[in-house]
C-alpha cells in the first residue's frame, strides 16, 4: 500500500510542477521599440496624427541633426506604424511634437533651431561673452532616457531640424512625431517606468570671479613666497597674443621654483574671462616639469632643478593681447641631496623634500638604492627613537605612477607622486624598531629610480 501512495504523491507533484511552468510563462519584456510603439498608439488613440522615424544610433561627441516636418492630414497614425512626414493640409494652429526615446541610462540633449530673426549673430556673441548662452533656452535635457519637444502654431518651424547630442558614451533612439490640436499626453503618463522625482534646475553659476588688479596680485604672490622662505622672487612680463596665448623662456638656477602666471584683466565691459593654464617644460628635451589645468584665474607651477637650465612656459587663457607676468620664486637646494645620480634625480629628490616641507637634512643619507619597473622592497636599518625622511626620484625613463610607502612596526605611511611630479617622499619615526621596510612602486616606460633616506634631528 505504501508504494501506490508514493506513486500518487509523485504524480501529483509532477502535475503541479507542469501547471506551475505553464502558468509562469515568460516574463513580460519591453524594449525600446515597444516603448515607442506604446507612445505612438496612445497618441493616435487621442486623435493625433502619428509617425515614427527610422531608428538612430549616435556616438558621444557626434551631434546628429534630425529633420522633422509637419504631418499631412490623413497620415498613418496607427499603433507604431511609420508615417510619411509632409506639409500638405497641416493646420495653422496645431501642435507638432517630437519624442526621442533611448534606453533609460542614456543621457542626451535636444536643441531646436531658432526662428528667423530671433537672435542675431552679434547679439548671440555678446550674450556668450557675458556668460549667458542664448541656446540654452532651446536645449532640452533628457530624463529617464526620454525627451519631448512640442511647438504650436508658427513656432513649429523651430522643429525643422533638431540637434541631438549624446552625453553618455553612445545611444540608440526611436523618434515618434505627432500632430495634434494641442499638446499630446505626457511621456511620464504613458511610460511611468521612465518617470522619477523632480530634477533640480542646472542653474547658472555665473562668470568666474575677477582676479583683481595685476600689480596687487604680483605683490601678493611675492609676499607669500618670501613668507615661505623663498630666497628671491623675480618677475618677468610679456604681452599675450590676440587669442590670449604665449610662451616664456626663462633661464633658472638650480633649486626649487614656484612660477606664478598672472594676466591683466582688460577694462572693457565685454571681454573673455581670465583663466591661465600653463606648463613648464625643460628646454631641449621637452620633459614636463609641472602642469596647471585648474579653473583659477592665475596659473601656478612647482618644480625643482638639479642644475641650471632653460625652462619654457607656454600658456593660454588670457583675455586677449594683455600683459602677462611670470613671477619666479626660488628656493636653494637643500644640503646633502646626492648629485652623483645625475641632475634629474637630484631635482626630483629635492622636489620630494620641498613638497613635504621637510627640514634640511643635517647629514648624508644613511641608505641609497636604485630600482626599476615594478614593486621593490628596500629594508633599512634605523635607530630607535629617531626620525627619518625617505625620498624616491626618477633618474630616467617615463613615469605613469610612483609610490613610496614605509612599514615600521604597526605604523605605515605612503606618498604618491602627483601629476607631472617625478618624486615622492615620506617621513617616519622609530620607537623601538631597528628596521623599516620601504617599498617603491614604479610604473611607466622603462623607469629607473633612486631612493635616499636621511636621518632627521
Amino acid at each position: 500500500m505504501a508504494r501506490p501512495a508514493r506513486a500518487v504523491r509523485a504524480a501529483a507533484l509532477t502535475l503541479l510542477t507542469a501547471l506551475a511552468g505553464l502558468s509562469a510563462g515568460e516574463p513580460a519584456r519591453a524594449d525600446l521599440s515597444d516603448d515607442a510603439a506604446r507612445v505612438a498608439r496612445m497618441w493616435s488613440l487621442s486623435g493625433a496624427r502619428v509617425a515614427r522615424l527610422p531608428p538612430l544610433f549616435i556616438e558621444h561627441g557626434r551631434t546628429r541633426l534630425v529633420a522633422i516636418t509637419p504631418l499631412p492630414v490623413g497620415a498613418a497614425g496607427a499603433a507604431g506604424t511609420p508615417g510619411t512626414p509632409g506639409t500638405a493640409g497641416a493646420k495653422a494652429d496645431e501642435c507638432l511634437t517630437a519624442a526621442f526615446l533611448a534606453p533609460r541610462i542614456v543621457e542626451f540633449t535636444l536643441e531646436t533651431s531658432p526662428l528667423a530673426g530671433d537672435v542675431s549673430a552679434l547679439e548671440g556673441l555678446v550674450e556668450r561673452l557675458r556668460g549667458r548662452d542664448p541656446d540654452e533656452e532651446r536645449r532640452v535635457h533628457s530624463a529617464g532616457g526620454a525627451a519631448v519637444i512640442t511647438r504650436c502654431g508658427p513656432a513649429r518651424e523651430e522643429l525643422g531640424r533638431v540637434a541631438v547630442e549624446v552625453l553618455s558614451p553612445r545611444g540608440a533612439f526611436d523618434v515618434v512625431i505627432a500632430a495634434s490640436s494641442g499638446p499630446p499626453e505626457r511621456i511620464e503618463a504613458i511610460l511611468p517606468e521612465r518617470a522619477f522625482g523632480p530634477v533640480a534646475p542646472r542653474g547658472d553659476p555665473g562668470r568666474p570671479a575677477e582676479p583683481g588688479p595685476l600689480d596687487a596680485r604680483v605683490a601678493r604672490a611675492a609676499r607669500r613666497a618670501r613668507a615661505e622662505g623663498a630666497l628671491r622672487v623675480v618677475p618677468t612680463d610679456m604681452s599675450a597674443s590676440v587669442v590670449g596665448t604665449g610662451q616664456f623662456s626663462v633661464k633658472l638656477a638650480e633649486g626649487c621654483h614656484r612660477i606664478d602666471l598672472m594676466a591683466e584683466v582688460p577694462s572693457a565691459t565685454v571681454r573673455r574671462a581670465t583663466d591661465l593654464d600653463a606648463e613648464a617644460r625643460e628646454a631641449g628635451t621637452g620633459r614636463l616639469l609641472d602642469r596647471d589645468r585648474s579653473d583659477a584665474p592665475d596659473g601656478r607651477l612647482d618644480f625643482c632643478l638639479g642644475e641650471p637650465g632653460v625652462v619654457e612656459v607656454p600658456f593660454l587663457g588670457a583675455a586677449g593681447p594683455v600683459k602677462v607676468v611670470l613671477s619666479d620664486a626660488h628656493w636653494p637646494l637643500l644640503p646633502f641631496v646626492p648629485g652623483h645620480f645625475g641632475a634629474r634625480a637630484r631635482g626630483n629628490l629635492a622636489a620630494a623634500l620641498h613638497r613635504r616641507h621637510a627640514p634640511a637634512p643635517r647629514a648624508q643619507p644613511i641608505a641609497e638604492a636604485v630600482g626599476a619597473q615594478g614593486d621593490t622592497l628596500v629594508p633599512v636599518q634605523v635607530e630607535p627613537g629617531r626620525c627619518y625622511f625617505a625620498a624616491a626620484g626618477l633618474v630616467r625613463g617615463e613615469l605613469r605612477g610612483l609610490r613610496l610607502s614605509v612599514e615600521l612596526g604597526d605604523h605605515a605611511g605612503r606618498d604618491d607622486a602627483g601629476d607631472g611630479s617625478e618624486g615622492a617622499g615620506v617621513a617616519f619615526c622609530s620607537e623601538l624598531e631597528e628596521s623599516a621596510a620601504l617599498r617603491v612602486g614604479a610604473r611607466g616606460n622603462s623607469p629607473v629610480w633612486v631612493l635616499a633616506v636621511w636621518p632627521m634631528d
